[in-house]
């Protein structure tokens, strides 16, 4: 049940933090290269896999999923009482080992993904979320 005394505000900042994040953590001039390589791809070929209706439906499913999941972790800090950055990024933390390093892991394996991928999807999930926590602690 959604929650009346929730600011929606720091929600929505965090939710496009992800998604900004993410847009430069793919990007050719962070680890897009890199990620293209581990996947065995060249960037013509993922830009042919990819339709503008597709394009324009994936942006959408990750804007929604980035602003749920904001939503969700506002409310744990908020269960935590926590107010601080530092209290936010260990929120952060945990809420990523706990669920994301533990349920992504099997996929990966049992799919034969390259380690790689695990790592800078991780490593990007670790930043994002530590960072999200700790903006909806600080400002709620």
């Amino acid at each position: 049940m959604p929650d009346p005394s929730l600011n929606l505000v720091p929600v929505i900042a965090a939710g496009i933090i992800n998604i900004v994040l993410g847009a430069l953590w793919y990007s050719p001039f962070v680890i897009g290269k890199l990620w293209m390589r581990s996947m065995g791809k060249t960037e013509e070929e993922i830009k042919a896999g990819f339709s503008s209706a597709a394009m324009g439906i994936t942006y959408a499913v990750n804007t929604i999923a980035s602003l749920v999941f904001a939503y969700v972790l506002a409310h744990l800090i908020k269960f935590s009482m926590v107010t601080t950055f530092s209290q936010g990024v260990m929120i952060g933390f945990w809420v990523w080992l706990g669920f994301v390093v533990t349920t992504v892991i099997p996929g990966y394996l049992y799919e034969s993904r390259p380690k790689m991928l695990y790592f800078l999807f991780i490593i990007y999930q670790l930043i994002s979320i530590t960072l999200m926590g700790g903006v909806l602690a600080l400002w709620h």
